[in-house]
C-alpha cells in the first residue's frame, strides 16, 4: 500500500484517532468489567484476520509491575539465542509505535496505516471491538506477517478478561502483585491475584515473582488447579545482589531445592553470576524471572533452532536489555531521574533506589498522576525524600489531575514548598538551570513527555515521539 507523502503524518494522525476514538478503557473505565471485555470478542476479530497468532511461539506475561521490564529481558535474551522475535506492550512512553517492535525495532508508520485499515475492514464483521482489542489484533498480525518465530506479548490490564488471553503460550509469567486498578480487578490481592492468574493455562508451565503470602496462595492455587508446573522466584530460584553503580548492577542467582556438592556446586548451567543495566533491586527480580523461564523452556527453543541457546548468550541478553522511563537517568550531576512509578508498591521501590543510588539526597519531584490512582499513598512514600515539589498535568488524558488539585491534596498533607507547572515543558523550565536533584515520576505517560522535552532542551537526539499527535 502507497500513501501521499504529503499527507503521510495526516494519515497517521487519523489511523490513531481512529483508533483512541473506539470504546476505550486506557481513558474511561468501564462500569462493570465483565459485560466490557469478551475474549469471544478478540477471538472473532482474529479469526477474520486468519488466525495469526498461532503462526509463532508467544511467552505470556501478567502483573502488576515489572511486565514491561521483564519482556524487554525477555526479547532480548531470545534475540541473542539467534531467534527473530516480537514484543508487544502497552501503554507507551513517548509513541504508539513503541508497542509493537520485530528484532526490537518499533514498527514504522506505513505499518501502522496498513494494519490499521486491515482491522479495520474486519471490524465491519465483529462489532463493539475496543482499542486494545483493535491494537492487540494489530500486533498480532503484524508479527505474523513480519515473520517472528517467538512473541512477547504483555498482558494490558488484569489477565483473565484481558484481550490477549486468547493466546496459548509456551509458558505464562506473572510479576509482582500489588494494589492497582482495584476498581477493575477487586480490593484485596487475593482477588487481583486471581484475575493475573487467569492467564495460567491447561498445562502450561507458569513462572512467578516472589509474592505476598495471600497472592502466592492463590497462584498456586490456580496452577495446581490446571495442572500447570509452577516455579516460584524465592522457593526454586534465589538471587543475591552483588554490585551497583548508576550503570549497572550485578547479582548472583542458584536453584537452592537442586541437590548439589562440592564437586558440583553448580546444578544448572544457568546458574552463576549476571550483570543487567536496569537499575534498582526489583529488576534483579524481573532478571531472575527471565532466566527461571528459560530454564523451563530450554528444550522448546532449542527445537526452534535457537542457535545460541545458553549461559553465554543469556548473560549477554540480559545485559543488553534496556527499558527507558524506569529509573532512567537523564543527568548525572546534578540528577535527573525519570521513572514511571504509578501506584504505592511501584513509588516505594523508587524510593528505595533512590535511596540505594543517591544516599541522603533530597529530591525535587515533578508529580502528575491519574484520578484512579492512589495519590495521597503515593506522596506520603516520597514526603520524607522530598525537599520540594512541582505539580503538572499528564496530558491528553480525561483521567488525569489538574495541577491545582493536586496541589491542593499536598497541602492537606502538609508536603514542603509546592508549585505547580502548566506543562511538563514549564516544569522543566524550572529546574533546568537549577543545581538540584529531580525526580519525574507518577505517570508512564508523564514520564515519557519529560523524556522527550528533556531531550529537545538539552540538545540530544530526540526519542521517536508522537507528539502533536493522541499520543
Amino acid at each position: 500500500m502507497s500513501y501521499n507523502l504529503r499527507s503521510f503524518e495526516m494519515l497517521y494522525d487519523e489511523a490513531l484517532q481512529f483508533l483512541y476514538g473506539l470504546t476505550n478503557y486506557e481513558r474511561t473505565a468501564p462500569n462493570d468489567v465483565d459485560s466490557a471485555l469478551k475474549l469471544e470478542r478478540m477471538r472473532l476479530l482474529l479469526a477474520e484476520l486468519g488466525n495469526p497468532q498461532d503462526r509463532y511461539r508467544v511467552i505470556h506475561v501478567a502483573g502488576t509491575k515489572g511486565k514491561g521490564s521483564t519482556c524487554a529481558m525477555l526479547e532480548s535474551c531470545l534475540r541473542h539465542f539467534g531467534l527473530r522475535t516480537g514484543m508487544y506492550i502497552s501503554p507507551h512512553l513517548s509513541t504508539f509505535r513503541e508497542r509493537m517492535r520485530v528484532n526490537g525495532q518499533l514498527i514504522n508508520v506505513d505499518q501502522v496505516l496498513e494494519l490499521t485499515d486491515l482491522v479495520r475492514k474486519a471490524m465491519e464483521k465483529v462489532p463493539g471491538i475496543t482499542t486494545f482489542e483493535a491494537i492487540t489484533a494489530m500486533a498480532l498480525l503484524h508479527f505474523a506477517r513480519q515473520n517472528v518465530q517467538w512473541a512477547v506479548i504483555e498482558v494490558g490490564l488484569g489477565g483473565r478478561l484481558d484481550a490477549t488471553n486468547v493466546l496459548m503460550p509456551q509458558a505464562s509469567i506473572i510479576t509482582s502483585i500489588s494494589y492497582d486498578h482495584m476498581q477493575w480487578l477487586g480490593d484485596t490481592l487475593a482477588l487481583i491475584a486471581r484475575e493475573k492468574a487467569g492467564i495460567i493455562k491447561p498445562g502450561v508451565p507458569v513462572i512467578s515473582h516472589s509474592q505476598t503470602i495471600e497472592a502466592a496462595m492463590v497462584i498456586e492455587q490456580v496452577a495446581h488447579e490446571r495442572n500447570a508446573p509452577l516455579t516460584m522466584i524465592g522457593r526454586h530460584w534465589r538471587w543475591e545482589p552483588s554490585t551497583y553503580s548508576l550503570g549497572v548492577q550485578s547479582f548472583d542467582i542458584k536453584q537452592p531445592a537442586r541437590i548439589r556438592s562440592r564437586e558440583k556446586p553448580f546444578v544448572s548451567d544457568l546458574e552463576g553470576h549476571y550483570e543487567i543495566a536496569l537499575l534498582g533491586k526489583h529488576q534483579i527480580e524481573n532478571a531472575s524471572t527471565v532466566i527461571a523461564t528459560f530454564d523451563v523452556l530450554r528444550d522448546v527453543l532449542k527445537a526452534d533452532g535457537a542457535t545460541y541457546f545458553g549461559s553465554k548468550a543469556l548473560h549477554e541478553g540480559l545485559r543488553a536489555a534496556q527499558w527507558p522511563g524506569r529509573f532512567e537517568v537523564l543527568r548525572i550531576d546534578p540528577p535527573l531521574i525519570i521513572d514511571g512509578a504509578h501506584n504505592v508498591d511501584s513509588v516505594n521501590k523508587l524510593a528505595i533506589t533512590l535511596g540505594e543510588y543517591f544516599p541522603g539526597k533530597r529530591w525535587t519531584f515533578i508529580f502528575g498522576g491519574y484520578r484512579d490512582k492512589q495519590i495521597e499513598g503515593m506522596l506520603k512514600v516520597l514526603h520524607s525524600r522530598a525537599q520540594r515539589w512541582i505539580f503538572t498535568r499528564v496530558r491528553d488524558n480525561p483521567r488525569a489531575m489538574m495541577a491545582e488539585e493536586l496541589r491542593e491534596i499536598g497541602m492537606r498533607l502538609n508536603l514542603r514548598n509546592v508549585s505547580t507547572a502548566a506543562s511538563m515543558s514549564e516544569a522543566l523550565d524550572l529546574i533546568h538551570d537549577g543545581n538540584e536533584a529531580v525526580c519525574v515520576c507518577g505517570s508512564i505517560a508523564l514520564t515519557g513527555e519529560a523524556r522527550v522535552r528533556w531531550a529537545v532542551k538539552s540538545g540530544r537526539p530526540v526519542p521517536p515521539s508522537d507528539a502533536g499527535n493522541l499520543s
